[in-house]
């Protein structure tokens, strides 16, 4: 009976597991459009495995090791460089190789690859949900005049540097936290933020790094295995069902 129940709970865990996977998934390509996505993947660990047992004339024997099942431990960003699009676009950079731009939001500074700005009533450069973007000298004023970027983040306004990008680099990415599509916060494990020369594509947006047949292909699997694993739980369920009522 324990053993039935056992296999029910780690069959159970495995489903469970499919499902979030199946869920990172899913967010992956509907986010394949949108600029500076950066792949997810599910961190997944297993339970420890226990030694198995023979028992035979009173005496016990080590068979081999069992797995007790798997949990979810948060998901895990891929920050491999997208495709660059052209836009042509003067308020738009794209990031080429490392780097990360700063934005202040309601909730404090965040940090993006997601290079399409725009300017607020105020004349400020923002990103397009409004959050303020970081020059080296604080918030960039663009007013009415004709802005331009240049491969080193400098802003010119009619002409004139204005500011230059604000792009920083941290020690451990993995110390970055997700906050919606392609927003950033820094965790204490991801060490402080340090400046970074990076080189800008002026007039271009990275693309998400996600690769459309890949995940498709990711997504029959994890089905598959989600299956399988239901069809563990059926034959558990059916072999405690004839415990119960035969014995």
């Amino acid at each position: 009976m324990i053993r039935i129940l056992r296999g029910l709970y780690t069959a159970a865990s495995g489903m469970l597991v499919e499902a979030t996977r199946m869920d990172v998934a899913s967010n992956n390509l509907a986010n394949v459009d949108t600029a500076g996505f950066q792949r997810q993947t599910a961190h997944v660990y297993s339970f420890p495995e226990r030694v198995v047992f023979r028992e035979h004339q009173g005496g016990k024997e080590a068979i081999g090791r069992l797995g007790t099942g798997a949990v979810v431990d948060g998901d895990r960003s891929s920050f491999a460089p997208g495709a660059i699009k052209n836009t042509y676009n003067p308020f738009d950079a794209a990031l080429v190789g490392f780097g990360f731009f700063v934005v202040e939001t309601p909730e404090g500074t965040r940090y993006t690859r997601d290079g399409r700005f725009t300017t607020n009533s105020s004349g400020l450069l923002t990103t397009l949900d409004g959050n303020l973007v970081r020059g080296e000298k604080g918030a960039i004023y663009v007013g009415d005049g004709e802005m331009l970027l240049n491969e080193t983040g400098e802003v010119s306004v009619n002409g004139k540097i204005a500011d230059k990008l604000l792009i920083v680099e941290f020690d451990d990415r993995q110390g970055l936290l997700r906050r919606g599509a392609n927003l950033y916060e820094a965790l204490p494990e991801a060490g402080d933020p340090f400046r970074y020369r990076a080189v800008i594509a002026p007039g271009a947006i990275e693309m998400a790094n996600v690769n459309v047949v890949r995940e498709m292909v990711n997504l029959i699997n994890i089905q598959r295995s989600y299956e399988a694993n239901q069809k563990v739980i059926q034959a558990f369920d059916e072999t405690l069902g004839k415990v119960v009522n035969e014995i």
